[in-house]
């Protein structure tokens, strides 16, 4: 053994050459540090956040603003907001086979939403669970006095174990996997109105009794909206390439007299004003709310229209501020005249989609002089986030850019800056087809004198490249796609049927074309769930489990601004001693420093984690010379048989630091880079409510270092739709 080295602030020595330096042999103490975070309105320190996704509102008279979903991954899928505030969460919406839904309403006394039970896979039986292979669609019913306990009724089914018992009505019942959500309600103190969009029919039920009354036809209902005359206004054709708005008495009467929609319209939801005017939610292009003033005869006229044209896409492209929508999901207008806004980056989830958006916000204005009252944001999940190298201060996401000021309160650090994605002018980006829809972890880079951006899908299967240019704002330009295997579906067609293959945008339109996709089958599944790492100079590594370590160096870039790779100028580089197997990978390019994590033959990988980083970390300096140094091997905090288990999820390195987050713990343990010595911990503090969700992907860590010598570290927590923030001077 050498290099021996003494700690002397620790007090021990340490082997650091062909070493394995143990945690539990060094006494670790929690750091001095400040917990906060990013893209959420409330931290849960007050025991509040705001939810995920929005798919649908319903406005109180008093300005309430209630909420439903499908999935928010704390439970808040139906919840209460009031002037700027979060009030309730309903509960009993989230596991045991029960999930939110696609529709909310409201009367003076109850709350109706749409809801599905399933039995998670047959294992849950009984009276309170659908039959085998099938699920449940229909309506829970609520106290506005209690969201959370159920207002049963005769022939209520569902839920005896808890406080909303007997309080859920079955629309439809279906083969398990096929979307039947009810996609549009709408209540009076006496009836109850359903979209049963799955069985092309609205349905009526009594608002006290929940028995149904009446039904009729229409094609694929969605939105429903009740005019002042008692009349019904219900979007039509949900799902189709062109939907609309129909008319009818309560009765199911079809009436005529429906405004004309502009073309190209896609109405998202539908309301009407306490004055009579009809608003229109465009989903298009022009995310707007057209409004619809009613005229002689019956005929309706369009009014001035809500909002920046082309929302959160006009001009300066993706720049978020007042009347800049961005999917609109949901929209109501109060009794003081007060209007409210959802929205989730996406719109209305499509049939079938397991996606919950691309972020939820739900704000208010005064709807006759559009003067802005209140905004909540609940902005990320299974998201990552990284700084860009060029400034300490700006934060990405995989579809957010926020920036910092270090100087204001916990909590309030964080400005959100911009939108990234735009799925308007790049339809074809490969994060639209990917697990989630959604772009997830992000690495910035630049090098020659530009700014990039990857990605990865949530479990690093895919690293997707993104450029940037003046005239798209700050919108980020779908580049280029290196996958280690086929991606699921017929996206996009030319993909290879099996192995690696890349993409590259040479053409510079944002479009996958089959000319420019290059396959790589050779290599089969020897790089499958790998993990991908981005270095300064935009080399691309991929440590694959059992083959050892790629590298793709950067060729430059082409005529459109994309970086180039290619598989034939790629080198390969043993899996060096400990590992037999490989999990992630961090190498700086500027030092030649590799750091890699895995598993050895001591601590064998096992499927049971196939998500984690391993046991073992290690440091090899002078990578790149054909051979390299091992400077030290850290035996990272382990214990699969602990309650809850200890086991690690993500490394990152800044400074004179390694961050490695554990997976289940809530926990963020510090080493010190050069040694390899254990230096402390982090754990949530009490503005988050000492409490953060799984890191659930891959790369959910990254840290920088201020030239005022502060360690910012940020960690993916999927509960809470933020991103927790730890800053950290050492002593």
């Amino acid at each position: 053994m050498t290099d021996v080295k003494l700690l002397s602030r620790l007090g021990v020595a340490v082997v650091l050459t062909h070493s394995l330096i143990s945690p539990n042999a060094i006494a670790q103490s929690q750091l001095n540090y400040t917990t906060s975070w990013i893209g959420n309105s409330f931290g849960f320190g007050d025991g509040k956040w705001m939810q995920q996704d929005i798919q649908a509102i319903s406005v109180g008279a008093d300005g309430t603003v209630y909420t439903n979903a499908p999935w928010d991954e704390s439970g808040s899928e139906i919840a209460a907001y009031r002037a700027g505030d979060k009030l309730a969460v309903a509960g009993s919406t989230h596991g045991w086979g029960a999930t939110g839904g696609d529709a909310v309403a409201v009367n003076h006394t109850y709350l109706y939403a749409a809801m599905s039970i399933g039995n998670q896979s047959n294992a849950l039986v009984g009276t309170d669970y659908p039959p085998a292979n099938q699920t449940w669609y229909g309506i829970t019913r609520r106290t506005l006095a209690n969201l959370a306990t159920g207002a049963p009724f005769s022939g209520g089914i569902g839920n005896s174990a808890n406080a909303t018992k007997n309080s859920f009505v079955a629309v439809e019942t279906v083969t398990t996997g096929t979307d039947a959500s009810i996609r549009g309600l709408a209540a009076t103190d006496t009836e109850l109105y359903v979209a049963d969009t799955y069985g092309n029919r609205i349905v009526v039920y009594d608002a006290q009794s929940m028995q149904p009354l009446r039904s009729w036809t229409m094609n694929a209902p969605s939105r429903i909206a009740i005019d002042t005359d008692s009349t019904l206004w219900i979007i039509g054709g949900f799902g189709t390439a062109s939907p609309s708005i129909l008319h009818y008495a309560a009765d199911g009467t079809a009436l005529a007299g429906s405004p004309a929609l502009p073309a190209d319209t896609m109405p998202g939801d539908i309301a009407v004003t306490p004055s009579g005017q009809l608003l229109v939610a465009d989903n298009g292009a022009s995310q707007q709310i057209l409004v619809f003033n009613r005229g002689t005869g019956g005929q309706w006229q369009a009014g001035t229209s809500i909002g920046t044209r082309n929302g959160i896409f006009h001009t300066v492209r993706g720049v978020p501020d007042d009347v800049r929508f961005n999917g609109i999901t949901g929209i109501g207008v109060d009794a003081a005249g007060n209007l409210y806004v959802a929205q989730n980056g996406e719109g209305p989830r499509a049939l079938g989609s397991a996606s919950v958006g691309q972020g939820a916000v739900l704000e208010s204005y005064v709807y006759g002089t559009r003067v802005f009252n209140w905004r909540l944001y609940g902005l990320t999940f299974v998201d990552s986030a990284a700084f860009d190298p060029a400034s300490p201060v700006s934060v990405y996401t995989g579809s957010k850019r926020f920036t910092l000021d270090y100087n204001q309160p916990v909590g309030h650090e964080w400005t959100y800056a911009a939108f990234t994605l735009d799925r308007f002018d790049y339809p074809d980006d490969p994060a639209f087809h990917q697990p989630r829809g959604v772009r997830g972890e992000p690495m910035v880079r630049r090098f020659d004198g530009q700014r990039f951006l990857y990605t990865l899908d949530p479990g690093a299967h895919y690293l997707n490249v993104y450029r940037f240019d003046s005239a798209h704002g700050e919108i980020a330009i779908p580049s280029g796609l290196l996958a280690q295997n086929p991606l699921p579906g017929t996206w996009p067609a030319a993909q290879p049927s099996y192995g690696e293959w890349l993409w590259r945008d040479s053409n510079g339109n944002g479009t996958v074309d089959a000319s420019e996709i290059s396959s790589n089958p050779s290599t089969g599944s020897t790089v499958g769930n790998g993990f991908w790492w981005v270095d300064e100079a935009g080399n691309v590594w991929l440590a694959t489990p059992l083959s050892g370590i790629r590298e793709m160096p950067r060729q430059g870039l082409d005529a459109a601004g994309n970086p180039v790779y290619t598989y034939a100028s790629s080198k390969m580089f043993a899996m060096p001693a400990p590992f037999t197997r490989l999990a992630r990978l961090v190498y700086s390019e500027a030092t030649d420093t590799m750091y890699l994590s895995g598993f050895t033959s001591a601590i064998p990988w096992d499927a049971t984690h196939w998500k984690e980083a391993g046991p073992v970390l290690a440091r090899y300096d002078n990578w790149s010379s054909g051979t390299p140094n091992q400077i030290y091997t850290i035996a990272l905090p382990w214990n699969t048989q602990s309650d809850p288990q200890t086991t690690t999820v993500g490394v990152a390195v800044a400074g004179n630091y390694l961050f490695v987050a554990e997976l289940y713990t809530d926990r963020i343990d510090v080493y010190d880079a050069r040694n390899g010595s254990a230096v402390g911990y982090m754990t949530p503090g009490a503005s988050v409510g000492k409490t953060s969700g799984w890191v659930d992907v891959y790369l959910g860590i990254s840290a920088v270092q201020r030239d005022n010598g502060e360690y910012v570290v940020l960690v993916e927590d999927d509960a809470r739709a933020k991103i927790l923030m730890y800053r950290w001077t050492p002593d």
